[in-house]
């Protein structure tokens, strides 16, 4: 779970035990980059499926779900593009969507780094005006 988003929270178990394999299932189905599906069509679906006996399924638990799925190798070559989610026809698909999650981790560090150094700064200003 990350800190200060309750949405990140560990599955449950209904989440796990009925969710899960339902996204699984719907994606079995869609090899290839051509036939992925958004986030949104996956939820909204599920949600209007009457499949999910009153939960709703947003964008951020669907990420939780993704992330488990791949996790777990419940589903193996799990790949997301801008396009939605779909899985690898083979490894070049694969190596693109590993390129596209490095290229993010490494934006993500550079935002890290840029906040540590301006919290340096800011620990420094605030020394400054104690003495």
């Amino acid at each position: 779970m990350l800190k200060g988003y309750k949405l990140t929270e560990d599955l449950t178990s209904y989440e796990r035990d009925k969710v899960l394999p339902l996204i699984v299932a719907g994606l079995r189905s869609k090899v290839g980059a051509s036939k992925a599906v958004s986030g949104s069509y996956i939820c909204d679906t599920l949600n209007a499926s009457g499949r999910l006996q009153g939960y709703k399924l947003n964008a951020v638990k669907l990420r939780k779900l993704i992330q488990v799925i791949r996790l777990e190798c419940a589903l193996f070559g799990v790949c997301s593009s801008s396009k939605g989610y779909y899985l690898a026809e083979g490894v070049t698909d694969l190596g693109e969507c590993i390129d596209s999650l490095e290229q993010r981790v490494r934006q993500q560090q550079r935002v890290i780094d840029a906040l540590n150094w301006q919290k340096e700064k800011l620990s420094a200003v605030e020394q400054l005006k104690k003495l």
